[in-house]
């Protein structure tokens, strides 16, 4: 069974649940990993990552997608470099993203972040499961047209490999993805973002494959996935 949740609502339980904030936070964390961090700490405030600060955590993330004053980086995948991230320990808060992992924690042992940044390794990584759920984060409760379309590129490969069952929402996500055909970041948030100066983080990721490594949400920590 593929299932998708348009918005992190109404989640239940899976095998595997693939978490997707493509705008920015699960392609920022995929590329914190791939540049060599050690781990991530997502959580939901911006008070809970500052008490990180104290035990050596770079403080990481965003709120309406500007960096907090008193953090170390943003939520700009570019920032996250292996000079500045390199065998460092994050944590991070994102206006949607991290709210979406604490959700999907709850429903399954299987947390993997999804981005086109690092697709194939994903892809690799998920197909052994029988039972996938798709969580877009979306925008302030609404729902994501770049989020859906990773959704729709997973899909697509998976039905590729073997037969599974799909729900509705799986079907429109694989349709909508299939009428495109290539990541199209033409949203609502891609125009926000754009409006602050955010257009070379939407052009990176949209980018296939920079990275060949998968990215899991484990005992509270995103780290690399065998």
């Amino acid at each position: 069974m593929i299932d998708v949740r348009f918005i992190p609502t109404n989640i239940k339980d899976y095998q595997a649940i693939v978490v997707i904030d493509v705008l920015r936070a699960t392609t920022t964390m995929v590329t914190a990993i791939s540049n060599g961090a050690q781990f991530l700490v997502p959580v939901e405030t911006v008070e809970q990552a500052r008490s990180y600060k104290q035990d050596g955590f770079l403080l990481c993330g965003e709120r309406g997608g500007v960096k907090p004053e008193d953090f170390d980086l943003g939520n700009s995948p570019l920032e996250y470099t292996k000079d500045v991230v390199e065998n460092k320990k994050l944590v991070i808060t994102t206006t949607n993203g991290t709210k979406a992992l604490a959700k999907a924690r709850e429903h399954s042992k299987n947390i993997i972040l999804g981005a086109f940044v690092n697709f194939s390794k994903t892809l690799e990584y998920i197909k052994k499961f029988n039972d996938i759920l798709f969580v877009c984060s979306g925008n302030d409760g609404e729902e994501s047209f770049e989020d859906t379309q990773v959704a729709g590129a997973f899909i697509e490969k998976l039905v590729s490999f073997r037969k599974y069952e799909l729900s509705d929402s799986a079907l429109i996500s694989l349709n909508f993805w299939k009428s495109i055909k290539r990541p199209t970041f033409t949203g609502k948030h891609s125009r926000v973002l754009k409006t602050y100066g955010f257009e070379d983080d939407i052009i990176f990721s949209q980018q296939l494959d920079i990275f060949n490594t998968v990215a899991i949400y484990d005992a509270d920590k995103v780290i690399k996935g065998e």
